[in-house]
């Protein structure tokens, strides 16, 4: 048809028709997510962290109408993950399920090859974990109060384990010998569940536990809890007091989950993703059920904004930690 045209505007119109073609693809292309998403996690199966992304990626997949991977990548503590995302393309298809470890890393291991707070570009913050203080059901304190006591009459003379030096179970007890001016022996194992066995067996006197893990020995009376690090009593573990009721305000060895991803990701896939999982969050009833039920996760939510003030402080936080506790781990 266009041969019936005269020249200067069939001329015209095959501009208009290639400006036309090149602009479709374009637009495809920036319409997100289009293709598979990955999400790395930074510790094995069955952990907390890849029980809040397995929960995150099936909700969040069927919102976005499209497939998210989670792939376990250990080590470091997590920052092989961690640094496998932030050398990633920053198109929105490589995402990182974090936890608290990511604050706690930059502290226990100086050498790492990026800056979690400059390489990484933070999402949403999901939510907060507890933790519980537990001792063995034999151990002559019953509360906090009788504890604290005993360790400030009874110096270095608890005994306490956890998942490993350098670990959240070792700095959340570390954190607070130094909010109490007590003091404890550590006695690191290979992964928490190590460390509640040598409790249960009598070999330590006290471990600091997520709520997630802990409930079930709490429930069947195997160990004491003595307080747990959430705003309210846990549904897991109802006659459990939070640790202000206990008697000792500003303690949070709490461990948070959050979704990030590489520096340089389009201000409007991160506001997607960001206006997504708050919705989820707040009107998914089957998204709520399996990270506070399941999960003993107290939902957080909030802009991208807080997560990362969020993130800043708790870095902050636990370099304090780490020195005043004197931790070092090789690398």
């Amino acid at each position: 048809m266009l041969s019936f045209i005269p020249r200067a505007a069939r001329a015209a119109a095959l501009a208009l028709m290639g400006l036309a073609l090149a602009a479709g693809p374009v637009h495809a292309e920036s319409k997100y997510p289009n293709r598979p998403i990955k999400m790395l996690v930074g510790f094995s199966a069955g952990s907390a962290t890849d029980i809040v992304a397995r929960v995150v990626a099936q909700s969040l997949a069927e919102r976005l109408g499209q497939s998210i991977v989670v792939e376990n990548k250990t080590g470091v503590g997590g920052s092989l993950a961690a640094e496998a995302v932030a050398r990633a393309a920053p198109d929105g298809y490589t995402l990182l399920t974090v936890s608290s470890a990511i604050a706690v890393n930059p502290a226990v291991y100086p050498k790492l090859s990026f800056d979690v707070e400059q390489d990484l570009t933070p999402i949403a913050l999901v939510g907060r974990l507890p933790t519980v203080l537990l001792v063995r059901n034999d151990f002559p304190a019953k509360t906090l109060a009788e504890l604290l006591a005993y360790a400030r009459s009874h110096p270095k003379k608890i005994n306490y384990g956890s998942s490993g030096v350098g670990g959240s179970t070792h700095l959340s007890t570390e954190h607070l010998a130094t909010l109490t001016k007590t003091s404890f022996t550590h006695v690191p194992y290979r992964g928490n569940a190590q460390a509640i066995a040598a409790l249960l067996g009598g070999e330590i006197d006290m471990v600091t536990d997520t709520i997630l893990l802990a409930a079930p020995n709490i429930q069947a009376r195997r160990v004491r809890a003595l307080a747990i690090s959430s705003q309210s009593r846990s549904p897991l573990a109802p006659d459990v007091p939070t640790f202000d009721e206990a008697g000792l305000k500003g303690y949070d060895g709490s461990l948070f989950f959050g979704l990030m991803g590489p520096k340089g990701m389009p201000p409007e896939i991160v506001n997607r993703l960001n206006r997504e999982l708050n919705d989820l969050m707040k009107n998914s009833a089957e998204l709520r059920e399996r990270l506070q039920s399941a999960g003993g996760l107290e939902l957080a939510g909030g802009s991208p904004e807080q997560f990362r003030d969020t993130l800043h402080k708790e870095v902050i936080l636990w370099r304090s930690v780490v020195k005043n506790a004197n931790v070092t781990v090789a690398q």
